[in-house]
């Protein structure tokens, strides 16, 4: 059994009133979700205080809310939805554009890890060259390559066909190869003078 279905599963325990199967689904979807709603809000207690909101909704809307095929996407389109919910609220901070479904992620170089020494230089190019994709394609590639999402995930979550997402993502690693080899010849042509 896949963690798809266990966590259905979990949920279905859950509508039936079920602390410690829901608690469970905390449990695992918590750490996931924060990491997600950091990178949207950029700001811990926002992220707490948005997650502590989601979980005690889905807690009281349990049984309204009826047999949840994939948890873990139901979780993060809900909580990508109280993300907007609350930048739209708040006039002064923004991350997100007037169509109000695109959210701007910011990568960091530690997110972007290597084990050698000699990759901190192609780190660094890397995370400037992520932050400078467009914000939608920022965050399906975030969700593609650092979460491991499914494009069928991504669409659902983010509310676009699939073939869009596959679009994003394949525009997004063109203008990232090509940022990056442009770095490289930037870099080359600076050492070499």
């Amino acid at each position: 059994m896949n963690k798809n279905d266990q966590l259905a599963i979990r949920w279905e325990k859950t509508r039936q009133g079920d602390v410690s199967e829901f608690g469970a689904i905390h449990h695992e979807l918590y750490p996931l979700l924060y990491h997600y709603l950091l990178k949207i809000t950029r700001d811990e207690i926002v992220s707490e205080d948005l997650l502590q909101e989601l979980f005690i909704k889905m807690w009281e809307r349990k049984e309204r809310l009826g047999p949840i095929h994939n948890v873990k996407v139901y979780f993060f389109k809900a909580a990508r939805s109280l993300a907007l919910n609350y930048f739209k609220r708040q006039k002064n901070h923004l991350p997100i554009t007037d169509d109000q479904r695109e959210i701007d992620l910011a990568f960091s170089q530690e997110e972007i890890w290597v084990n050698s020494e000699n990759d901190l230089e192609f780190n660094r190019l890397l995370a400037l060259a992520l932050n400078a994709l467009p914000k939608r394609q920022k965050e399906m590639v975030f969700l593609k390559y650092f979460d491991g999402w499914t494009y069928e995930q991504i669409a659902e979550v983010t509310g676009i066909n699939y073939q869009s997402v596959v679009n994003h993502i394949h525009r997004a690693m063109q203008q990232l190869r090509n940022n990056l080899v442009y770095d490289k010849r930037v870099q080359s042509c600076r050492v070499a003078v």
